[in-house]
């Protein structure tokens, strides 16, 4: 596998996404899209800000850790995983762009979240 291929099918997935901080923070934040292997969401200065402090350097022995929460159908199907940060992008001036890596999962999250991409990526 070249460097810039994904291993995992990324599907659009727009919806909300609860997130917590480790010190407890609780925010909301807006999903783009999904994979077996993390999610991309997007949100207000302040709210990345509360993610990611600006003192904050980025260090793959100690990531940023997020607890999500997110509901993947109608049928009342919630993930509860918990996240590090891989990067962030400005996209406007109260917009931004994270790229959450999927760590842990509670109960069968794993299983049920790779049965909705490949669900998902099948109507598309």
């Amino acid at each position: 596998m070249r460097a810039y291929e994904r291993k995992y099918i990324r599907i659009e997935y727009r919806k909300d996404v609860r997130l917590r901080t480790r010190s407890g923070v609780e925010l909301l934040a807006h999903s783009e899209n999904i994979s077996a292997g993390g999610i991309e969401i997007v949100c207000d200065r302040i709210t990345a800000q509360t993610i990611m402090p600006v003192e904050y350097q980025f260090d793959p022995d100690e990531p940023l850790v997020l607890s999500v929460e997110l509901s993947l159908d109608n049928l009342g199907d919630t993930l509860h995983a918990s996240c590090s940060v891989q990067n962030v992008r400005r996209l406007a001036q109260d917009s931004f762009g994270f790229n959450l890596k999927f760590n842990t999962f509670k109960q069968q999250g794993a299983q049920l979240l790779e049965g909705f991409v490949k669900e998902q990526s099948n109507y598309a």
